[in-house]
């Protein structure tokens, strides 16, 4: 009895959020890693002043805490949004290291 308020989206997840006009309390990331950069940079402008974002899979089966091999893009992108979102004045962060790590981020200004 939900199917008139879902509306479904099928594409790359990156350029859907982009594409939205739309603001969000709460966004929740778990997609192609390759991507998360990405997905950090197209989701920010699309949340809330307080929103919060939660992304998953943060420490990567620890991988992140070592040098990525050169065949490694997943490792990278993640690295990469990690120290985005760290280094970003723009927000609060905390990372739960629960089982594969989770980030949550709020947004403190534009």
């Amino acid at each position: 009895g939900i199917s008139s308020k879902v509306q479904l989206h099928i594409g790359g997840g990156a350029q859907i959020v982009k594409d939205l006009d739309i603001t969000f309390d709460l966004a929740f990331i778990d997609g192609d890693k390759r991507q998360y950069p990405e997905y950090y940079t197209n989701v920010f402008p699309k949340l809330r002043v307080g929103g919060y974002m939660l992304i998953d899979n943060v420490l990567w089966y620890d991988k992140v805490l070592t040098d990525p091999k050169a065949n490694d893009p997943y490792t990278k992108g993640i690295q990469l949004m990690n120290d985005m979102v760290q280094n970003d004045p723009r927000v609060e962060n905390v990372l739960i290291p629960i089982r594969d790590g989770l980030t949550l981020v709020r947004k403190m200004r534009d």
